[in-house]
C-alpha cells in the first residue's frame, strides 16, 4: 500500500468517525436585544442533546470569544456560570450565561464566534460607548437627549456565497531573464446547499466543492509579448478546515482531499499533463483570520503522466506549505517541493502586507513580494531550472 493510499483511508476513516459520533448541539445567543462599547453584554450558551444517551460537554472558563467589527478582531473572556464538564440528559438541554465586557473601541455590525467550541456564528450590532457627561449637563438637558436608538442587535445572515476564492489571486511582475509576469486566477464552487434537504441528511456533504486555478507566465520583454505557459488545474475534492479544536480553540485540524488534473493546454511535444489523488491535512494554530501560524502539506500522486513520465523527480510527491503572520498584517509563506532524484525541487517565498495600511485605506488587496528558484516553476520547463525569479505585484486575496 502506497503512503497517499494509507493517508486516504486515515481520512476517510476519520471524516466517518467524526461524523458518526452523537455530539450535543451547542447554539449560542444572545437573550437582551442591544449591546453597548465598553458595557456588560450577557451571551446563553444552550446546550441542547437530541439523542438517546447522556453526553457531556467541556466548558472552558474564562470562555473566549472572538469579537470581528469593520475595525478589527479582538478575543474577549467572558466568564461562564457553569464550567468544567457540563452533562446533559437525553432529550434535554442546559442553558448556560456567559458574562463579558465588550471592547470600548467596539461600534458597528459585529460578528461572535467561540474559539474553544463549535458553535453558530452571532451577528450583533454594538452602539459605541456612551461619552463622559457632566451632571449639570444631564439636569440643564433632561432626560430625554433624542439620540437614535441602534438598529435591532440581532441581524439575519445572508447565505454563503457558492462561488469563492481557493488559492491566491495575484498579478506580480519581475525581471530576471527578461522582464515578465506571473498571475493566478483561482476559485472554488460549493456543489451543495448547506440548508438544502440533502445536507440534513449528510451533513458533510456541503464540504464539497469543484475549483478551478490558473497560473500563466508571461514574457513583457518579447515583442509578441508571448505567454511562457499556463498550468490549468481544475479540482473536486472535500474540504472541512476546522474537524477538531483543540488547545481552547488555538489549535484547529482540518483536512482536504480528492482527485485533481493538471495540463498546460499546449499539442505536441509542448504538451505536459497529469491527473493525481491527493489530501492535504491542514493545521493553524492561533488566530485563522488573525496572527496565526499554519501547514498544509499537499500529498499527491501521479496517473496518466505519458507526456512527463519523470516529472516526480523533478516535483516530487509533496508540495510542503507553511506561513506564519496574519491576513490583517505581515504574512510569510513557504511552499518547497523536494524532487525524488539528486538535487532537484524548488521554494516558493511569499512576503504579503495589506495596501489598505499602506494607503491610509484608499487601496485594497496585498502587496505580494514572492521568490521562486528551482525546478517546474512552469509545467512546460519541469525539468529545467531557469533563473531565479524575484517578483513584485498585487493580490486581490490571499
Amino acid at each position: 500500500m502506497s503512503v497517499l493510499q494509507a493517508l486516504l483511508r486515515i481520512v476517510v476513516a476519520t471524516t466517518l468517525f467524526h461524523g458518526g459520533l452523537a455530539y450535543a448541539a451547542v447554539t449560542l445567543t444572545i437573550p437582551q436585544p442591544r449591546a453597548t462599547a465598553g458595557e456588560t453584554v450577557t451571551l446563553e450558551l444552550v446546550v441542547t442533546n437530541d439523542g438517546a444517551e447522556q453526553q457531556t460537554l467541556e466548558v472552558p472558563a474564562p470562555f473566549h470569544i472572538r469579537l470581528e467589527t469593520p475595525a478589527g478582531t479582538s478575543i474577549v473572556p467572558f466568564e461562564p456560570e457553569l464550567s468544567g464538564e457540563i452533562r446533559i440528559d437525553p432529550q434535554a438541554f442546559v442553558k448556560i450565561a456567559l458574562h463579558g465586557v465588550l471592547p470600548v473601541e467596539a461600534e458597528g455590525v459585529a460578528m461572535l464566534t467561540s474559539t474553544g467550541l463549535a458553535t453558530n456564528e452571532l451577528l450583533v450590532q454594538i452602539a459605541p460607548a456612551e461619552p463622559a457627561v457632566h451632571p449639570a449637563t444631564v439636569a440643564a438637558e433632561g432626560t430625554h437627549r433624542g439620540r437614535s436608538m441602534p438598529r435591532s442587535a440581532l441581524i439575519d445572515k445572508p447565505p454563503p456565497l457558492a462561488v469563492s476564492v481557493y488559492e491566491p489571486i495575484y498579478f506580480i511582475v519581475g525581471g530576471d531573464g527578461g522582464l515578465n509576469a506571473k498571475f493566478q486566477i483561482s476559485l472554488r464552487y460549493q456543489l451543495f446547499d448547506g440548508q438544502g434537504r440533502l445536507a440534513e441528511r449528510l451533513g458533510w456533504i456541503d464540504d464539497i466543492y469543484l475549483s478551478y486555478t490558473q497560473t500563466s507566465l508571461w514574457d513583457l520583454h518579447d515583442l509578441s509579448r508571448p505567454f511562457r505557459d499556463s498550468s490549468y488545474r481544475p479540482r473536486l475534492f472535500y474540504s472541512n478546515h476546522d474537524l477538531y479544536r483543540l488547545l481552547d480553540g488555538r489549535l484547529r485540524i482540518g483536512v482536504e482531499g480528492g482527485i485533481g488534473h493538471e495540463s498546460n493546454g499546449k499539442e505536441g511535444t509542448d504538451s505536459r499533463s497529469f491527473n493525481m489523488l491527493y489530501v492535504r491535512p491542514l493545521l493553524t494554530f492561533g488566530d485563522p483570520d488573525g496572527f496565526r501560524a499554519y501547514a498544509a502539506p499537499l500529498v499527491h500522486d501521479y496517473h496518466s503522466k505519458d507526456e512527463n513520465p519523470t516529472i516526480g523527480h523533478y516535483r516530487g510527491y509533496v508540495d510542503w506549505l507553511f506561513g506564519i503572520g496574519s491576513k490583517g498584517g505581515l504574512d510569510f509563506s513557504a511552499t518547497v517541493r523536494k524532487g525524488t532524484r539528486s538535487s532537484y525541487g524548488s521554494v516558493e517565498l511569499n512576503a504579503s502586507y495589506p495596501l489598505a495600511k499602506l494607503s491610509g485605506g484608499d487601496l485594497s488587496g496585498w502587496v505580494l513580494l514572492q521568490y521562486f528558484s528551482g525546478y517546474g516553476e512552469s509545467l512546460l520547463e519541469f525539468d529545467r531550472k531557469l533563473d531565479s525569479q524575484l517578483r513584485l505585484g498585487i493580490a486581490i486575496a490571499l
